[in-house]
């Protein structure tokens, strides 16, 4: 009995490791879906780039890991997500003047640039926190 019982506490440390490695699984499993919106509040983003010509427009939503991007696309262009909290990111290169970007969240105007640099770049950016 006596070995039995020290055993016991190099077993509970050795299993210390594997249950902090799924605890820490667990937490950024809940936080990954939390930020896609499926356990957290969520919200419609919709992204719009105004004026005429084309452009080139790069965009990324919240929960998203790579930027999609758009080559010469036609203006008006319009793409609309529901996503959870993070940042929603739009950006316009090569635009005429009188180019615009927005985001509008939940149908509200939230960010807005009305004028390219003198690169003919703009950008619009809205973080959404829970």
């Amino acid at each position: 009995m006596n070995s039995t019982v020290s055993r016991f506490p190099l077993l509970h440390r050795a299993a210390r490791p594997a249950a902090l490695l799924a605890s820490g699984a667990t937490l950024l499993a809940a936080t990954t879906l939390t930020g896609c919106g499926i356990f957290g509040e969520n919200w419609d983003v919709t992204m719009e780039v105004t004026g005429t010509g084309q452009a080139e427009i790069g965009y990324n939503f919240s929960g998203e890991n790579n930027q999609t991007k758009a080559t010469s696309e036609p203006l008006p262009w319009t793409v609309s997500q529901n996503v959870g909290f993070g940042f929603n990111n739009l950006a316009v290169l090569h635009a005429q003047p009188g180019t615009a970007c927005r985001i509008y969240v939940d149908g509200k105007l939230r960010e807005s640039q009305d004028k390219p640099d003198s690169e003919g770049t703009l950008s619009c950016n809205v973080n959404l926190q829970d």
